[in-house]
């Protein structure tokens, strides 16, 4: 009877096998999977501690878990919970800030974020840019930062583009935690983004439980000496030029400075700028009212969109190049430093005094960014056009008007992304990026502007016309920081 075969009818047969598989998947494959590739994370973050500069912070090592528990069980946020259970409940409280939570807390995975990011990003972003570090300061600057001091990168927000950027730029020196904003929020963007370390925040929301969460959550990375990646602006410059500064940020990672052992802050400012922000249209489309107002479905169009092209580059389908990609970093700017300056020490802080520091550091760092934003071929193409009263314009006009910005600009130590230019390739590779997408149009032997094209033209000229009139670039700096808060009185 035991020797004999056993028939299932298909039906039936069929079932079984997928059972088979699934748990063949459940507690053989996936366990083995889940062992191999912890053991390399762990041999990965283990070589980590010698190679890069800045070493991984020991927070990194704490499961995601236990980090959204002890953010769950903070007192400022039970406290909030509390006051939001009075009008909705406290399951629906304690369930509304557990998806707050969830949103923040990163699950950040080295081999994914230096090994794998890494390899995608270096594809990815020299397939449309050459990029180029066009001014920073010395390397001892930064090795110098004492590693009980948490380290913030502040920068202008151009391009969607400034966070692959700077982390492909400084995979060999550490991680960084940017904040990134609603489009990130679509799956799997966000599984992938908090990979990489980064959080993702809801920039329109406005209530106190949402506001507690993430101050909250900015305070433990602060004390935990995480390195932050922050865009002052708060979004997408939507028309070239800096955008009004938004505090809150700023003011949240203040308020870790002199607690939990945070003893200081250093600040480094970082200035991108580009041939092509890949985003410039659509900024240009929506430069009155901003993403805020768009649908969830218009989120997740925009990053399937964004998706298959980046896809399209990694698999060289698509190689359309957009010209240069340019970077510059600043002096670091430590808040210890800075207050010692106005005679006040970190450990004589209080909360009234943090909150006095926002507004000044604020408008320093954000003077610095605007001193090194570095100046590209296509925007002084583009600056030559549109200062220009001539309908049509030659080679010979464009090369001398570009040579003579070069000389007023190096006057003014602007960062020129064309040192290791000729004369001549400056304004062609300018003209060849402009003509490629109609912006200007030939004629014969002479250039002229597509009316139609002509706010993106103004765009990029707008990107560096600080550095030209620095009486209108003061005045523009003063009106960006006096822009109130939302809920500010």
């Amino acid at each position: 009877m035991l020797n004999q075969p056993i028939t299932l009818p298909l039906w039936a047969a069929i079932p079984v096998l997928v059972l088979g598989v699934l748990g063949a998947k459940a507690y053989v494959i996936d366990p083995l999977v889940r062992r191999a590739l912890l053991r390399r994370e762990r041999d990965l973050k283990a070589r980590l501690r010698t190679t890069l500069t800045r070493p991984l912070p020991k927070v990194l090592q704490v499961p995601r878990r236990v980090l959204m528990e002890r953010l769950f069980n903070d007192t400022e946020v039970q406290a909030a919970i509390d006051t939001a259970s009075r009008d909705q409940g406290r399951e629906a409280a304690e369930k509304e800030t557990l998806t707050y939570i969830d949103e923040l807390m990163p699950s950040f995975f080295a081999l994914f974020y230096f090994h794998i990011g890494y390899w995608l990003a270096r594809r990815w972003l020299r397939s449309m840019y050459d990029i180029q570090i066009v001014r920073q300061p010395p390397p001892e600057a930064f090795t110098d930062i004492p590693e009980d001091a948490s380290i913030v990168l502040v920068g202008n927000h151009r391009s969607n583009l400034d966070v692959a950027v700077l982390s492909y730029l400084a995979a060999r020196t550490s991680m960084i935690s940017f904040a990134a904003g609603e489009w990130a929020s679509v799956w799997p963007v966000n599984r992938i983004m908090q990979m990489s370390g980064c959080y993702i925040i809801r920039r329109d929301s406005q209530g106190r439980l949402y506001k507690t969460v993430l101050a909250r959550y900015v305070h433990m990375m602060i004390g935990a000496h995480m390195p932050q990646g922050i865009f002052l602006e708060g979004g997408l410059s939507r028309d070239g030029a800096i955008q009004p500064v938004k505090l809150g940020l700023m003011r949240y990672i203040l308020a870790g400075l002199g607690t939990d052992n945070t003893t200081d802050i250093v600040f480094i400012p970082v200035a991108f700028n580009y041939d092509r922000v890949p985003e410039d249209m659509t900024l240009l489309a929506h430069q009155d009212q901003g993403f805020t107002k768009k649908s969830r479905l218009y989120t997740v169009k925009s990053t399937l969109m964004h998706s298959f092209g980046v896809i399209a580059r990694l698999l060289k389908i698509k190689r359309q190049r957009f010209g240069q990609a340019a970077v510059s970093f600043g002096p670091a700017l430590s808040a210890k430093e800075w207050l010692a300056q106005r005679g006040e020490t970190v450990e004589g802080l209080d909360d009234i005094s943090r909150k006095a520091m926002v507004a000044p550091m604020a408008e320093t760092i954000i003077q610095e960014i605007s001193d090194i934003i570095p100046v590209l071929p296509v925007s002084l193409v583009a600056q030559v056009v549109t200062s220009s009263d001539a309908k049509t314009l030659t080679r010979k006009d464009f090369q001398k008007g570009v040579l003579d910005l070069i000389d007023v600009l190096g006057t003014r130590n602007a960062p020129l992304a064309t040192d290791d230019m000729d004369d001549r390739q400056v304004h062609q590779q300018g003209l060849d990026v402009l003509l490629a997408r109609n912006v200007l149009l030939k004629d014969g032997d002479t250039y002229r502007i597509n009316p139609d094209q002509r706010p993106l033209l103004e765009y990029y000229a707008r990107t560096i016309s600080h550095h030209l009139d620095q009486d209108d670039s003061a005045e523009h700096l003063r009106s960006i920081l006096t822009v109130r808060e939302p809920g500010a009185s």
